[in-house]
């Protein structure tokens, strides 16, 4: 006489292993992406000639509170600023950073500008190559007036002013054979005449 075989149900719990293990192996569905970490979504750089990445410490900062070391002092004196009421500017260059970038290169000099010990002023340059600084640093004016409000232009300057920051930029070529140097000016101007910050 044959014997039957019966099959046990499954129980309850070896139905839900059996779907956990499943799970975990099912591919995920097409067209489905997985979320993107915050600190990893892309950020629209700023444009390489944009002179606000050159203001590495707000103005206005005291000399204290600037949370680089800085390095030797170099003391400037403005022949428009001579006389009553006149402080001097020291200007410090900060060492163990790594300098900031303009027109895609790293700023050759570099400066925070004091005054009361406030930062009031930041001095940068960085050279080009000679056979497109030119064109460079007009289309760079351009965009820097369209920016702002517009000051004096020429071929080898440009100002512009930005809230309360005045720039002025100047194209010089160089004292050796070397490229072309862009030097920029940063003013902490204060609000304008008619009130407006």
């Amino acid at each position: 006489m044959a014997r039957v075989h019966r099959r046990r149900a499954p129980t309850l719990a070896a139905v839900a292993a059996a779907a956990a293990l499943l799970s975990g192996c099912a591919s995920p569905k097409l067209g489905a992406k997985a979320p993107v970490p915050e600190t990893a979504r892309a950020t629209v750089p700023a444009p390489a000639e944009d002179w606000r990445t050159l203001i590495m410490v707000p103005f206005g900062t005291l000399l204290k509170d600037v949370p680089y070391r800085l390095g030797e002092v170099v003391v400037f004196h403005d022949a428009a600023g001579a006389g009553a009421g006149h402080a001097e500017r020291e200007c410090y260059t900060p060492q163990g950073i790594a300098p900031p970038r303009w027109f895609g290169r790293p700023v050759e000099e570099y400066a925070l500008c004091f005054s009361s010990d406030r930062l009031n002023r930041i001095e940068a340059s960085v050279s080009l190559p000679a056979e497109s600084a030119s064109v460079r640093f007009a289309a760079a004016c351009a965009e820097w007036q369209r920016r702002g409000t517009p000051g004096a232009v020429a071929s080898d300057r440009c100002e512009e002013r930005d809230g309360s920051t005045e720039m002025e930029a100047t194209l010089r070529a160089s004292e050796t054979s070397g490229d072309p140097t862009v030097s920029i000016t940063l003013i902490d101007a204060g609000p304008l005449r008619d009130g407006t910050p």
